[in-house]
């Protein structure tokens, strides 16, 4: 099924092939408390929370799985695990077309005829990316809200240069900086404590309230390598109809079997003209 472009997200390297993910840096201290960073926050996070679909276009750069990332994937997402990833090649068939719906994945490569079925989405992105994301989880990091699950978990503070920061749930931090006479966030980052991979995101560059440069950097855990990648958004429009049928795909009856490992090995992103 051909997408049309109001449904496809776009994800395209436009950087040299050597190009990494810049360094993010989060402000410093010193912090106080202040009993405002909480409707700081309420009202920075307000246009992510309310996103339900999302088309971009996406310009991406950096290092994922030991190696360069480079790719162009069309792609829309839904609240709820919806998701489609469908990576073009030059000419002829695509890459891959990756499908979710409530967070189970089909992942289609049409050029070797092979697939996997029935995977948590979250293991799929992560053996492509570099980074165990759920649909909604990705979809919410695009948008601006750096994850799905962003309540409030305690007091806010105010730091210098204007800063506000806030804890959220899952021991993610986010960091608050001016926007007119609002609030945006510009950052956050989620510590070795919570058990889980340490990551830190950065925002620049909104327009309309949405980020048009999102910087991620997640660092090595349980033997994965770090993943450091940037993507470049334009053409952002949210909350707008997406047809249900996006999100299936039709797989040949003599397609092969494709396992989690093969897909990390293979990695169909992989810029495998780049050099050093």
């Amino acid at each position: 099924m051909t997408l049309s472009r109001g449904l496809l997200l776009v994800v395209a390297l436009v950087a040299s092939a050597c190009a990494t993910a810049a360094t993010i840096r989060l402000p410093e201290g010193p912090w106080a408390p202040d009993p405002l960073a909480a409707e700081a926050f309420e009202s920075a996070s307000a246009g992510c929370r309310g996103v339900r679909t999302l088309t971009a276009e996406v310009a991406v750069r950096g290092k994922a799985g030991g190696g360069r990332v480079r790719g162009r994937i069309l792609a829309g997402f839904e609240r709820g695990g919806a998701l489609r990833l469908e990576a073009p090649a030059p000419f002829g068939a695509p890459i891959f077309i990756l499908v979710s719906r409530a967070n189970r994945a089909t992942l289609w490569l049409p050029r070797d005829r092979r697939v996997l079925r029935d995977a948590p989405v979250a293991s799929v992105l992560e053996a492509i990316t570099g980074l165990s994301r759920s649909s909604d989880d990705v979809l919410a990091l695009v948008s601006g809200c750096l994850s799905s699950a962003i309540a409030p978990a305690g007091q806010g503070e105010h730091g210098p240069g204007g800063w506000m920061a806030i804890d959220l749930a899952g021991g993610i931090r986010a960091f608050l900086a001016r926007d007119g006479a609002g609030w945006r966030i510009a950052a956050g980052h989620r510590g070795t404590g919570t058990g889980a991979a340490s990551w830190s995101v950065s925002y620049a560059a909104f327009s309309s309230g949405f980020p048009g440069s999102i910087t991620i950097s997640q660092e090595p855990a349980y033997g994965a390598p770090a993943t450091a990648l940037t993507f470049q958004v334009s053409q952002l429009e949210t909350n707008v109809p997406i047809d249900g049928r996006a999100f299936d795909v039709v797989v040949p009856a003599d397609a092969q079997p494709l396992t989690r490992e093969e897909l990390r090995q293979s990695g169909p992103l992989a810029d495998r003209g780049s050099r050093p």
